[in-house]
């Protein structure tokens, strides 16, 4: 038996995400609207295990403490159903997910995790499936999969099927930048968000325009506090006014730059490396309560 064929169970992380930059342009034949996004990895994990098993066609998910995820509908499962489609392997699959990244958070999570799950799968197997391969499968499963498969910050467009990885000078000034995630208790539907932006009255933003936007940043023309956008903010802030308190006072106080990360319901905020953060935690935990989800890290 060889080193590769007696593989049968691995372990990969599955990162966070946040977008410092998101447009949502005009919807497409598709029903899908035109983005345009730049996401960062945080240094914030899920761990998804991938284990082989001798009933065949079988998928089987587990997610201690979080039981309600664990079905068909996992973007996860949807990944093994695809990746058996491309390759003919019908091996059992075992998917068991250690969630650490809050649901309904805009952080990516679900599809972090189908596409750690992808990433598992294709090390079980001796041959290999290209990127180009890992792609079109990604992309399939969900909007913002195609990102996670660069394991840097990237820029997104299309319906977030077209990715590259950040210029490098861009790329090297962000990573390890300490970030402030903070999420309210509850979480934000997508599509009850973008049902919102979809409602108002002003046009889509220029999609020239705004990959324009982008390349200033890249080549330095634009500093990330400047740089740091979100279509989706204005129904968010609009629905969810003690968002926009709380980023008011954020402002007021400390000279912060908070953001909702996609169509929420986390928030972020880049930490300068002179501040310290115990008052600016203490006043978001007296504003939301202490039931909040709040963590300091870093971009990867």
């Amino acid at each position: 038996m060889s080193l590769l064929t007696g593989v049968n169970k691995v372990c990969v992380p599955a990162p966070a995400k946040i977008n410092l930059f998101l447009s949502v342009g005009e919807k497409r034949a598709d029903d899908f609207h035109e983005l345009r996004s730049v996401l960062a990895k945080v240094q914030l994990y899920d761990l998804v295990t991938i284990r082989k098993t001798k009933e065949k066609g079988k998928i089987s998910i587990s997610c201690p403490g979080h039981e309600e995820i664990a079905n068909d509908h996992n973007l996860a499962v949807q990944m093994v159903s695809h990746w058996r489609t491309v390759t003919g392997n019908d091996d059992g699959i075992d998917i068991s997910i250690e969630k650490k990244i809050p649901m309904q958070a805009g952080l990516g999570g679900g599809s972090s995790d189908a596409v750690s799950t992808l990433l598992g799968l294709n090390l079980l197997l001796p041959s290999k499936l290209k990127f180009e391969e890992l792609l079109e499968l990604s992309s399939k499963v969900g909007s913002d999969c195609p990102s996670f498969l660069l394991s840097g910050a990237c820029v997104a467009s299309g319906k977030g099927e077209q990715i590259r990885e950040v210029k490098f000078p861009a790329a090297k000034k962000i990573s390890g930048k300490r970030v402030l995630l903070f999420k309210p208790s509850c979480g934000f539907s997508t599509a009850d968000i973008y049902d919102l932006y979809e409602a108002r009255e002003s046009l889509y933003t220029d999609s020239i325009q705004m990959k324009e936007r982008i390349e200033h940043w890249e080549s330095g023309q634009l500093s990330l506090t400047d740089f740091i956008h979100n279509d989706l903010s204005f129904p968010i802030h609009r629905k969810f006014i003690f968002i926009t308190v709380l980023f008011k006072e954020l402002k007021e106080r400390f000279k912060l730059n908070p953001m909702v990360s996609g169509s929420g319901s986390c928030c972020f905020l880049i930490i300068p490396e002179y501040l310290v953060m115990e008052p600016v935690i203490q006043m978001i935990m007296k504003a939301w309560g202490k039931e909040i989800f709040i963590t300091e890290t870093r971009l990867i």
